[in-house]
């Protein structure tokens, strides 16, 4: 292990040399490198920011001048190696009418040491390098002057000559060499990306910035055009996208710090468009009228037009003009009585008649069960459905129904219970209207719970695992449905999918063979559940974040020790798996794993005595703050 001391030295040196030298100068008196001094250099690095000064030509040949800080904002002293890309921007319109802006490649040099072109490290956490040649001409391109240039410099991935390691980092410059830039091409961010992808990095985690990708998968870099971006983005998409394809904005997403944001509606062409409807040849007139070129698309597909046909029609405007809420619930033995509220957000006031009489009210279901502490006394929620009986009384917008069948063992009366409500509206161009009107379409509302106790309804229930935002930034927001209209995929689904669930105990692994929500959702992304095997999970499967959420500790729910409440997996065989081993096995299922289980206490396949002895000890090692924590060696981020 390297001394501190010595590591902090051995930093620190090549700077006192360097700021001796600027103040001994040469000859005429001058400062022997360019630029101030920069400070100490880091000692700890765990993010590096790479800032560009500025990019200067000399005779057509491009010198690009930059800083690289750590997190701290301290000089990186000592980068060895580094890749430099440098592309330009064709206007929108330049190569033909109605074609879109795009990247023309230059070049990408590296130095790892050794440079094509000329490297300067000044020694103060300031760095220069000459390109090996004028743009003009490079890869068959000619440079224009005043186009929009851009250098995206790429470092770390490797170490300081010292061991320190440096985080890959790519940092992107746009200029113009007729001053400051007055256009250039920004349509979507990887945050937006990174919301299902996670930490997305492409060529041995090179490249982790959509401003370094579109560089280089440009005309004339790739082989085949269908490898240029917004072609090879679509299409990979059309396979296992986890939301909707006809919502360009869950990519696109409005940002109005993105230069071209709306470029996606503004700016149609065969190109883009035919990378998602691939039953188009355009040319040939297949499936659409023949289009040579694109100088004719926004003659038709004018941008509100496409927005209109790739949104949801209005059906979150029609949508936000119905409520279903549980105002009042109370237990009385195996019936919950409950009285829900129908109302109009938008105008603030109640519809006055029960959803049997609400003609745009296609459907509107009520779920309940019961014990939120121990997930739940049975396996089948009981039900009613509103559009179809009177309620038991009520008025403006407030009706009382019943729901009778619940089970609650003896000893849980003190417990809570949990109401569902799901349901479909008919709406057309953001309005409510008569299901009995075939202009109507069927829109599934947002399911929603409300929990209960026995008196009254109660704001605590059933703990939270996952949410519907953490769901959704794959999803979108409860646009996933199951079962016609449930997509409360935080609470809903649990009425049904819980423990009371039995595993196959005749299955390979029988923690994934159960319907049982937590083992089934495990299962289902990570490709081992029977049918969905072909599942591409886009994130990092070990990034439990991903979908987990904190709880009021401000703890994220993986982490161990399990709530007290789950119970073991049950087979149905009659056996039982220990919680905390059946909830790793859902993932960590080798014969080495099981055995490590086993050797710390878990059980699999025992009596219900032996699964709930408590003789695991998973939470020794993996808890909170112990040696090997979960939340410390999973990718959480």
């Amino acid at each position: 292990m390297k001394s501190t001391t010595s590591h902090t030295l051995r930093r620190y040196l090549p700077w006192c040399v360097a700021a001796l030298l600027s103040a001994c100068g040469g000859d005429d008196g001058e400062p022997g490198n360019p630029g101030e001094p920069g400070g100490p250099p880091a000692s700890e690095i765990e993010q590096l920011i790479v800032e560009v000064n500025e990019v200067q030509l000399n005779a057509g040949v491009a010198t690009v001048n930059y800083r690289v800080t750590n997190q701290d904002d301290e000089p990186v002293v000592g980068i060895a190696s580094s890749t430099y890309i440098a592309t330009q921007l064709l206007p929108q319109g330049y190569t033909n009418a109605g074609n879109s802006s795009q990247w023309q490649y230059f070049t990408s040099e590296s130095c790892s040491p050794d440079c094509p072109g000329e490297f300067t490290d000044h020694r103060n956490g300031r760095y220069s390098y000459t390109f090996s040649a004028a743009f003009d001409g490079m890869n068959e391109v000619s440079y224009m002057a005043g186009a929009t240039q851009r250098v995206v410099i790429k470092v770390g991935g490797d170490s300081l000559p010292d061991g320190t390691p440096l985080p890959t980092t790519n940092q992107h410059y746009d200029w113009q060499d007729s001053g400051e830039v007055a256009y250039t091409r920004n349509i979507v961010t990887i945050e937006t990306c990174n919301t299902c992808h996670n930490d997305l990095a492409f060529h041995g985690s090179k490249y982790n910035e959509i401003e370094t990708c579109v560089t280089c998968h440009t005309e004339g870099r790739v082989s085949n055009n269908d490898n240029i971006f917004p072609q090879m983005v679509h299409s990979k998409h059309l396979v296992g996208y986890p939301g909707s394809l006809a919502d360009c904005q869950t990519c696109h997403a409005e940002d109005e710090t993105l230069t071209e944001h709306l470029n996606w509606a503004r700016v149609p062409t065969m190109e883009a468009c035919g990378s998602c409807h691939t039953d188009i040849n355009f040319p040939a007139g297949e499936g659409h009228p023949a289009q040579a070129d694109n100088s004719n698309c926004v003659a038709c597909h004018n941008s509100d037009w496409t927005m209109s046909a790739h949104n949801d029609g209005g059906n979150d405007e029609a949508l936000a003009q119905f409520s279903a809420t549980i105002t009042q619930a109370a237990l009385a033995n195996d019936t919950v009585n409950f009285t829900i509220r129908l109302s109009n957000p938008v105008t603030g006031e109640n519809y006055n008649a029960s959803a049997d009489e609400l003609a745009f009210v296609n459907d509107l279901r009520v779920y309940a069960n019961w014990g939120n502490s121990f997930d739940y006394a049975t396996r089948s929620a009981p039900s009613i459905k509103l559009t179809e009986i009177t309620p038991n009384g009520g008025s403006n917008g407030d009706y009382s129904y019943s729901i009778a069948g619940l089970t609650v063992p003896a000893g849980t009366e003190t417990d809570t219970g949990t109401l569902a409500i799901q349901g479909k509206v008919c709406a057309a161009d953001g309005q409510l209207g008569d299901c009995d009107d075939d202009s109507y379409a069927q829109v599934n509302i947002k399911s929603s719970t409300q929990f209960f106790a026995s008196d009254a309804i109660a704001d605590m229930g059933r703990r939270s695992v996952v949410t519907n935002e953490t769901c959704g930034s794959c999803h979108g927001d409860q646009a996933l449905n199951y079962h016609g209209s449930r997509n409360d995929l935080a609470q809903q689904c649990q009425l049904c999918h819980n423990p009371n669930m039995t595993a196959d105990a005749q299955a390979a692994n029988p923690s994934i063979a159960t319907a049982d929500y937590k083992h089934m959702i495990h299962s289902i992304h990570n490709g081992q559940r029977e049918g969905y095997e072909s599942i591409n999970y886009p994130g990092n499967i070990a990034n439990c974040a991903q979908c987990h959420a904190e709880d009021a500790a401000g703890d994220l729910t993986v982490a161990l020790p399990l709530y007290g409440g789950v119970p073991p997996l049950s087979l149905d065989d009659g056996t039982y798996t220990s919680a905390t081993t059946a909830i790793c096995s859902d993932c960590h299922n080798s014969d080495s794993a099981k055995g490590h289980m086993t050797q710390q206490g878990g059980v699999f396949m025992g009596t219900y005595e032996d699964a709930t002895a408590g003789t695991e000890s998973c939470a020794t090692c993996h808890g909170k703050g112990a040696s090997i924590d979960v939340l410390e060696v999973h990718a959480i981020n």
